[in-house]
């Protein structure tokens, strides 16, 4: 197919702009070439290369969009009672009742649920809620009975179980806590999750994702994965397996590697620490007005150990770590595993906070940060009510990362965000405002160009593909988007209202409005 008349932000260095391509087998052969055979006339409008979300748990958002309670913008407890009764009105008694999305900091209240808050709604039936932040759970009464959890109950390494002044669980469970409550919780079917990742990936494609990172599956789920075929699966994956469940005692075994165009399985998973915008970060000092330094989810001996026997098979390291001591944790292990394997390209999903010590260690091992600017707009108001104004001059430091000469990619955590639209991220890294407006570290700023540089190219490199993705160039992947303006022409409030019009992965149209 000869695509001509038109406007390609390329991305390529060495031919930044065309107006012509040609396609054959599914890869771009030519560039600024004519060409005969079939043809489509572009009419003007712009291409760019197909964004690469590089952290998006995909099966979450099929799930939020079609099997558990969406509680994503709820703004009072009593919205959350409302919720949940209305479910138990259609399910029978004793079915678990599952929702996500809660954030306090949004609610009228001013905290979060618990499990006397959610006694009000049923009694009938146990109730799960996970925080937006996937990291905290609010459970009622029935829940805790049914997982025989009381007063006495010991949380497990890296987790905190909740509790009141007089010592009785008050339904929160942080962390690998959660594990408490998810082991007796019925699993979705491997006919469930296969429809939840089909879902989730058919949501990011009409966004103009054309390939994605889910960062952190399990044996059951990446087993759906393997057996969707191409026609179920229509965007790239990059699937990052976890080694250690949540409150399990035991590793998962080290899966097989995969690599092929559409599937990749090339990375493993760690969590050092939880989530800043629930305070379960690992700081060095503590959240603002309290004493409370976040959880520490790993310690040193037994992540090497695990991400050593990880690196020997040919896996290279992903690890979640948000708050500087848990990044300090996982660069002292990352250093390590880089002197006895040298550069594997391991990676720090989030990379919240670090210190010029953190920024130095990435750039010398070649380590690769994954950030998520989105997080700046959606819960930067948990942040600035959370953080010094020290941390917060930092928080997220992309422009940092970028001129220090470490790889970033984006992405978007969703649905620990609502956002999906690559846009909105795009416009998030370029004016760094919350939903109210604060702004957070403006100096932190990239530009357009850049962050949507560090949204195709920088992704593929953080998986390893950046000699077949992230740009409009002989060789590579046809996977490519259309859309109706030009995003460094528009203004910076603008970015987030650009349309994606048609979508190409592989040189075939997956999406079209």
């Amino acid at each position: 197919m000869y695509f001509h008349n038109g406007h390609i932000l390329t991305f390529d260095p060495s031919h930044p702009e065309a107006t012509a391509m040609t396609v054959e087998s599914g890869t771009i052969h030519t560039v600024d070439t004519t060409s005969g055979g079939e043809s489509m006339d572009l009419q003007r409008r712009l291409i760019l290369p197909g964004f690469n979300d590089a952290h998006v748990h995909i099966w979450k958002l099929g799930q939020l969009a079609a099997y558990i309670l969406d509680l994503r913008g709820v703004q009072s407890i009593r919205a959350i009672q409302d919720a949940v009764q209305q479910k138990a009105r259609q399910l029978p008694a004793g079915t678990w009742i599952v929702g996500r999305g809660f954030n306090e900091r949004v609610l009228n209240d001013g905290r979060m649920p618990n499990r006397f808050d959610l006694d009000e709604a049923t009694q009938q039936h146990p109730v799960y809620l996970i925080r937006t932040c996937a990291h905290i759970a609010a459970v009622n009464s029935l829940a805790l009975q049914i997982c025989a959890v009381d007063r006495n109950v010991e949380a497990p390494a890296g987790g905190v179980v909740g509790k009141s002044e007089h010592g009785e669980p008050d339904g929160l469970f942080y962390e690998t806590a959660l594990g408490l409550i998810t082991r007796h919780m019925p699993a979705p079917t491997h006919a469930e999750y296969k429809d939840m990742i089909r879902r989730g990936a058919d949501l990011l494609v009409r966004a103009g994702v054309t390939s994605a990172t889910d960062p952190a599956v399990h044996p059951e789920l990446l087993k759906a994965y393997l057996d969707l075929s191409e026609e179920e699966l229509p965007l790239r994956v990059n699937l990052m397996p976890i080694l250690l469940p949540d409150g399990g005692s035991q590793p998962f075994d080290i899966p097989a590697l995969v690599t092929n165009d559409r599937v990749r399985v090339t990375t493993v998973k760690f969590f050092a620490d939880g989530g800043l915008s629930g305070r379960t970060a690992a700081l060095s000092r503590p959240y603002k007005g309290t004493d409370d330094k976040g959880v520490m989810r790993l310690t040193y001996e037994p992540f090497l150990e695990l991400a050593r026997k990880a690196q020997k098979s040919g896996f290279r390291i992903g690890t979640h770590a948000i708050g500087d001591e848990a990044i300090g944790l996982v660069l002292r292990v990352y250093e390590q595993l880089y002197a006895e394997f040298g550069g594997t390209r391991n990676r720090i999903e989030h990379f919240g906070l670090p210190e010029p010590a953190h920024v130095a260690s990435m750039r010398q091992h070649d380590f690769v940060a994954v950030p998520q600017p989105i997080f700046l707009h959606e819960l930067g108001e948990n942040f600035v009510s959370a953080l010094d104004e020290e941390y917060l001059q930092h928080c997220y430091p992309v422009r940092s990362l970028r001129e220090a000469g470490i790889p970033v990619a984006f992405s978007t955590d969703a649905p620990v965000v609502r956002e999906i639209n690559p846009w909105k991220c795009v416009e998030a890294a370029v004016r760094r405002l919350s939903h109210r407006g604060k702004a957070i570290a403006l100096h932190e700023a990239v530009s357009v160009r850049e962050a949507i540089s560090m949204y195709t190219q920088g992704s593929a490199f953080a998986e390893g593909t950046e000699k077949m993705k992230g740009m409009i160039k002989a060789g590579h992947m046809a996977d490519f988007i259309i859309v109706n303006e030009d995003p460094l022409q528009v203004a910076p409030d603008q970015l987030g209202s650009i349309r994606v019009e048609e979508v190409y992965i592989g040189g075939k149209c997956v999406f079209k409005v």
